[in-house]
């Protein structure tokens, strides 16, 4: 609007039935503006708190095709507190050499593997067939 002094301000601002807000105390002359105090700050308080929300991760688990039971328990495991934080897991089932050739039974071990999860999960992207690997991202049924 431009430049006027506390007392013009006070006067537009009550003629207005609005508050003014100091947006810049440190400039010369401080800087304010109209509107509701309520508002703004509760628009800044949610500005500030989005700020400081941690960023989601994709964590990544790799698992094999002949992998012992006890090591694919320590993985889902492991899973489960991911999700639990609330990131999602990429789950990846490399195949080796003669493996390849078994893609149904190596979808199976990784349905079994899903199945060792306590966590309640959703499919974010479908299982994802390469040649040599499986692929499936899960995250945290809400």
């Amino acid at each position: 609007m431009g430049i006027f002094s506390f007392e013009e301000a006070k006067k537009i601002s009550e003629e207005r039935n609005e508050d003014l807000i100091l947006v810049s105390p440190n400039a010369s002359p401080p800087v304010v503006r109209l509107g509701d105090y309520k508002e703004w700050y509760y628009k800044k308080k949610k500005k500030e708190k989005e700020i400081k929300k941690k960023p989601k991760e994709t964590k990544e688990i790799r698992i094999g095709f002949n992998e012992a039971l006890h090591d694919l328990q320590r993985k889902a495991n492991q899973i489960d507190e991911f999700l639990r934080e609330g990131h999602q897991v990429q789950i990846k089932m490399i195949l080796k050499s003669r493996e390849r050739l078994f893609v149904d039974l190596a979808e199976k071990k990784l349905e079994e593997f899903l199945g060792l999860l306590n966590e309640k999960y959703k499919v974010a992207s479908p299982l994802k067939k390469f040649s040599n690997l499986l692929v499936i991202i899960i995250s945290r049924q809400k």
